[in-house]
C-alpha cells in the first residue's frame, strides 16, 4: 500500500460544508482587534518532515484574499531545520499562527502547504474560520451631553473581551487638535471640565484600544457602537444674594448698622441630576458706585465657601450726616467680569435708615 504523509493536529474538529466547498479543520471565535492564534488550541502539526515551506492568508467570507498572515511560530525554526533533518530521517514540525482582525465579520485564514518528508511529498490547502464579533463594554457609558464648568466626571470603556490594561488609550479633541491624552481605559474630564476658556465648546473622547477606535455591541441595544463620545461645557448661572431691591421705586429699607445689608453674595450654580454644580465666580475689574457718592469709603470682596461676597464700608461722614431715626434713598452700582468673560452690570436700590 503506498504510503503518505500526513497531517495530525493536536486539536481535532470535525470538518464542517461551506458554499465555497473547503473543510474548515477549526472555528475561531474572537473580538475585534484582539490577537488570536490559529489553531485555536494547540498546533498545526507535520510528522516525518524534511523540507517545507507554507504560506498564510486572510481571506474573506468569499474565499477572496484580502492580505497575507505573516506572523507565525513554528518548531523548530526554520533556521534550524537543517540540523534537525540531518543524516535523512524527517522531524515533527509544529506551527501556530497569529493575527488580529480589525473590523467584525466572517474570515478565513488559508494556509498552503508545500512539504516533503520520508514518506513522500504532500502538497495541500487547510483552512480555519474565523468569526469575529464586537466586544462588549466592561459597564455602560452614560456620559451626559453636557456639562457645566467644575463639575467632575468620568467612565472605563474597558470592554470585557480586551484584557491588556496597556492596550488601552483615549484623546479628547477640540476640533480636529487633540487637547488631552492618556494611557488606559478610565477617562477623566476634569482637566477639560476646570479650564474656563473650554466653556461654550464641544469636545469629542475617542476611545482606543491598540491604538485604534473599536466598534462595541451596546449592552442596552444590542446594536453595534463607536468608541467615541461627545460633551460640551456649558456655564452655571450667576446667582446673587443680597437685600437690596432692583427697582428704584421699592420702598425697602435697610439699616446701616446690619452687617449683612453691606454685603452682596455672588456664585455660580448649575442643577446637575445629581445635585449642583457650584462654582465661585471671579469678579475682575471689580467696580462700585454710589448715589449719593459718600455712601460708602470702600469696599472689599472675599471668598466664603462657593461664595464671592462683596463687602461695603460705610462712611461715617455719611452715617453723622444722618440724625438717628432719618432714612436717606441710596442706589449702589457693582460692576465686574467673572473668568468666563461674562459682564456683570446692576444697580441695587433701598432707603438707609440710621
Amino acid at each position: 500500500m503506498k504510503r503518505f504523509l500526513f497531517l495530525a493536529f493536536i486539536f481535532v474538529m470535525a470538518s464542517q460544508p461551506f458554499a465555497q466547498k473547503v473543510d474548515v479543520l477549526d472555528t475561531i471565535k474572537v473580538a475585534s482587534l484582539q490577537n488570536f492564534n490559529a489553531p485555536s488550541v494547540g498546533a498545526l502539526v507535520l510528522a516525518n518532515i524534511l523540507k517545507l515551506d507554507y504560506t498564510a492568508e486572510l481571506l474573506g467570507p468569499n474565499l477572496q484574499k484580502i492580505r497575507d498572515v505573516k506572523k507565525a511560530t513554528q518548531k523548530p525554526k526554520k533556521e534550524d531545520m537543517p540540523k534537525a533533518v540531518q543524516g535523512g530521517r524527517g522531524t515533527t514540525v509544529w506551527i501556530v499562527f497569529n493575527d488580529m482582525i480589525e473590523e467584525p465579520g466572517t474570515y478565513y485564514i488559508k494556509i498552503s502547504i508545500n512539504a516533503s518528508g520520508e514518506l513522500g511529498g504532500l502538497k495541500k490547502d487547510v483552512y480555519y474560520l474565523v468569526e469575529v464579533y464586537n466586544p462588549m463594554l466592561a459597564a455602560a457609558v452614560n456620559l451626559r451631553p453636557s456639562y457645566y464648568y467644575g463639575e467632575k466626571e468620568s467612565f472605563s470603556f474597558a470592554t470585557v473581551e480586551y484584557t491588556d490594561p496597556n492596550a488601552y488609550s483615549y484623546e479628547i479633541l477640540d476640533g480636529a487638535s487633540v487637547v488631552y491624552k492618556n494611557n488606559g481605559p478610565f477617562v477623566k474630564l476634569d482637566t477639560i471640565l476646570k479650564v474656563p476658556s473650554n466653556v461654550g465648546k464641544t469636545f469629542k473622547i475617542r476611545g482606543l484600544y491598540q491604538g485604534k477606535e473599536f466598534a462595541f455591541k451596546s449592552s442596552s441595544t444590542g446594536k453595534a457602537e463607536k468608541s467615541t463620545w461627545q460633551f460640551s461645557v456649558e456655564r452655571p448661572g450667576l446667582q446673587e444674594f443680597n437685600g437690596w431691591e432692583k427697582k428704584e421705586n421699592d420702598q425697602w429699607l435697610v439699616s446701616v448698622y446690619n452687617s449683612l445689608a453691606t454685603q452682596f453674595w455672588y456664585v455660580y450654580i448649575g442643577k446637575t441630576p445629581s445635585g449642583f454644580a457650584v462654582t465661585v465666580p471671579d469678579l475682575n475689574a471689580l467696580r462700585i458706585t454710589t448715589e449719593p457718592e459718600n455712601f460708602i469709603s470702600g469696599f472689599t470682596q472675599r471668598t466664603i465657601g462657593s461664595f464671592k461676597v462683596v463687602e461695603l464700608t460705610i462712611n461715617e461722614e455719611f452715617l453723622n450726616q444722618m440724625p438717628i431715626g432719618e432714612s436717606k434713598p441710596v442706589k449702589v452700582h457693582v460692576a465686574y467680569k467673572t473668568q468666563f468673560g461674562e459682564a456683570f452690570s446692576k444697580d441695587y436700590y433701598a432707603v438707609v435708615i440710621r
